[in-house]
């Protein structure tokens, strides 16, 4: 499907569309951010090897859906990555519910060298909004070719990992039509960073696009049905891991 269908689609489709939107909006559970602090140490203190890494997104990455931050998109990283290497993970986290793409470069302003002196690892979790949003697929490649460059001139020899747009097409919570038209464009988005960082990888090899993995059972979502449940966070951060690992080693071969 072109780019722009999923636009065509929403305009055929827009009386339906919107009043479907405005029910959804009513009838779906508002939940908070995750509870705790955006940020904490997995792993054993005495650890020989430290890792830091940085999450940046919107309301996954904020914990919305689970009840405590370490149960969270990049606190169940963390713990993973810490299990798996044999290491103490720092973890922190930029991120706000109803966020879009555009808004993590001024986040990246305001935040203190001091309070990311060194980062290891960088996950990025963007594309819900932009897509409820219908933000234009050049603007939103625009936005992340942006975001990248200032994200690796800041930390040049940290690996980033960029989470797929959520299948918006799977949410429980999203009636047909509506959830096919979403779908189709957060797969448009989604597409259009897998090929930017395809395209970059032989001058930046430490990017990669990793898919979102399949969330069709019930569990791996929160009781809104819109955003993951801590099942679905931990699923979603072993794809992530996965990736890492697989891109750490080809990386120091």
């Amino acid at each position: 499907m072109r780019d722009y269908a999923p636009e065509l689609l929403a305009a055929a489709l827009f009386p339906l569309l919107w009043w479907q939107g405005r029910r959804t909006r009513r009838i779906t559970p508002r939940l908070p951010i995750a509870a705790g602090q955006s940020f904490g140490l997995a792993g054993p203190h005495d650890a020989n090897r430290t890792l830091r890494v940085l999450g940046i997104g919107e309301s996954p990455m904020a914990g919305v859906g689970v009840a405590h931050y370490e149960d969270s998109l990049c606190g169940r990283f963390a713990a993973l990555l810490a299990q798996q290497q044999n290491c103490q993970v720092h973890w922190q986290v930029l991120a706000e519910n109803g966020a879009r793409l555009e808004a993590a470069s001024s986040w990246l302003q305001q935040l203190p060298a001091s309070h990311t002196d060194a980062v290891d690892i960088i996950l990025l979790s963007f594309g819900v909004n932009d897509t409820t949003a219908l933000t234009p697929v050049a603007a939103y490649r625009r936005q992340m070719a942006a975001l990248l460059q200032q994200l690796q001139a800041r930390w040049p020899a940290a690996q980033i990992l960029i989470s797929g747009v959520p299948k918006l097409a799977e949410f429980p919570a999203l009636p047909a039509p509506l959830r096919q038209v979403l779908g189709y464009k957060a797969a448009s988005l989604d597409r259009v960073v897998a090929e930017l960082v395809a395209c970059s990888l032989q001058t930046s090899p430490q990017l990669c696009h990793v898919a979102m993995p399949v969330m069709r059972d019930k569990r791996c979502m929160a009781i809104d049905g819109y955003h993951p449940s801590a099942v679905g966070a931990a699923l979603w951060a072993e794809q992530l891991l996965t990736m890492y690992v697989g891109k750490h080693k080809n990386l120091c071969s």
